[in-house]
């Protein structure tokens, strides 16, 4: 077996887990009022126009998405893409769901600037926690995750990963914004820092943690 796939169960195990994190980090950055990513932006922008929840909408979508990607990229299917493009949009709802129980809502919080910032930089930073995991465990990506990837190859490099990303985020901002849902500062710092906050949380915190659990990278 490959080191990339050592102890799989626990693997499994483990990108299930990141995806809850991720979850967390959307709602929160959704309770800040200052913007998600620019993927959950576009959704939750459509799901509200289509009258469908987050979870629904996404899971759709990501099937849809899905036949293109793994027509042109096999290799990007696992379990950890599996479980992305069901449940995260799920796992969103349910901790808004748990927010909403303790009394915690968006509309509550529009006038507590100093929460929403704390909030603002939660959501970042457990946002960047989740993806670094998810991405430790090398069980498949998101088909949204891969497409910057699929350009790349099949530009014969002419289009870098990097702008193709940029371009698909900002298209993604565009939707969500004429669809009503909100881009704001959030949208902006989780498209510009993720990058760096992500190595570094996987080097510093992940890899040694995952290391002690006996995954390797």
């Amino acid at each position: 077996m490959k080191n990339g796939k050592n102890n799989l169960p626990l693997r499994i195990v483990m990108v299930t887990a990141a995806n809850l994190i991720l979850g967390l980090g959307i709602a929160v950055l959704r309770l800040s009022g200052f913007g998600t990513d620019p993927f959950s932006c576009m959704n939750l922008g459509v799901s509200r126009l289509l009258g469908l929840s987050l979870g629904t909408y996404q899971m759709i979508l990501n099937i849809i998405l899905f036949i293109p990607v793994f027509i042109l990229d096999r290799k990007s299917f696992g379990v950890g893409a599996l479980v992305n493009m069901l449940a995260l949009g799920y796992f969103v709802e349910f901790f808004m769901f748990l927010f909403s129980v303790a009394g915690i809502t968006i509309e509550g919080l529009a006038g507590s600037l100093g929460i929403r910032i704390f909030l603002l930089a939660a959501g970042v930073l457990t946002v960047c926690f989740g993806v670094s995991l998810y991405m430790f465990c090398d069980l498949g990506a998101a088909p949204y995750d891969r497409l910057g990837v699929i350009i790349e190859n099949y530009s014969h490099g002419k289009v870098k990963f990097r702008v193709a990303r940029i371009c698909t985020d900002l298209i993604s901002i565009a939707v969500g914004f004429f669809t009503g849902s909100t881009v704001g500062v959030g949208t902006l710092v989780v498209g510009f820092f993720t990058g760096p906050i992500v190595s570094f949380l996987r080097e510093r915190v992940v890899a040694p943690m995952m290391g002690r659990l006996g995954i390797r990278a």
